[in-house]
């Protein structure tokens, strides 16, 4: 489902170079829940806005159900020029791609002069879709995220759990094949979050939905998601399957992440 390879972030600063990711390879497959987590300042939500191109990688490839959206090759000393072609998804093509990939803010940034139902239907009034099927899309997504009751009530009126709810139908509303989720629950109680996190296995389990979970908490990876990697300053430094990685850690940052737990895995 999603390829990347080699791929590095340098940010240009007054002071000079910053690089936010360096080096990161990651294969995700279709239905995952794969759950990319480290310490704040690793790189995780740069590396998740660079899938659907909200942030331009440097370098690397970035190929998504084997479709290349993006790849520039670091050129070599000895090599006259690169060995491919550079690539960098464009207009229309960027905005098709957007519509297949859906995105979970930790703030849900709703539209405050616009209620319930009608922040769900935004994503499909800009996409053009008749009013008629924009009404039964709507919805059928307030009954999936348990949000129907609140349909008229607008932003303010909602609790935070709510709130999310209607970021995450929203962000179905065009039918993704994948959704991004940059600390969907960082905001939330636990309570809440627990509900929150139910409802996205609900969603893969139901809508075949590939999940990318990006978290710097371990007891969120453990709950939901199947695969994991472990970024820790700019770089992948261990990932697989979720039961290996937390089982038998191979490196220091993820027995830090697992001492900062209660309990142990299983």
């Amino acid at each position: 489902m999603i390829k990347i390879q080699n791929l590095y972030k340098v940010f240009k600063t007054e002071s000079g170079h910053f690089k936010a990711l360096e080096d990161v390879s990651l294969h995700v497959e279709a239905e995952d829940i794969y759950g990319i987590i480290g310490m704040s300042g690793a790189g995780k939500s740069t590396l998740v806005r660079c899938i659907n191109l909200l942030e331009e990688p440097t370098y690397g490839e970035i190929v998504i159900e084997g479709q290349c959206i993006f790849r520039k090759m670091r050129k070599k000393a000895e090599e006259a020029e690169d060995p491919q072609e550079n690539v960098r998804l464009t207009g229309s093509d960027l905005l098709a791609l957007r519509r297949e990939i859906g995105m979970i803010f930790q703030t849900p940034n709703l539209l405050m002069q616009r209620n319930v139902e009608r922040n769900i239907a935004f994503p499909l009034e800009v996409a053009g879709v008749p009013k008629e099927k924009i009404q039964t899309r709507v919805a059928e997504l307030m009954d999936l995220v348990s949000i129907s009751e609140k349909a008229h009530n607008y932003p303010s009126q909602l609790s935070g759990g709510q709130r999310q709810r209607v970021s995450i139908a929203r962000a179905l509303a065009n039918t993704p094949k994948i959704l991004l989720c940059d600390e969907p629950t960082s905001a939330l109680d636990s309570l809440t979050t627990n509900q929150i996190l139910d409802l996205l296995w609900d969603i893969n389990q139901k809508l075949r939905v590939t999940i990318i979970m990006i978290t710097h908490e371990i007891e969120i990876v453990k709950k939901i998601c199947n695969k994991v990697a472990v970024i820790d300053q700019t770089r992948i430094v261990e990932q697989g399957e979720i039961g290996q990685v937390l089982l038998n850690p191979g490196k220091e940052i993820t027995r830090q992440l697992l001492r900062g737990t209660r309990g142990n895995y299983a």
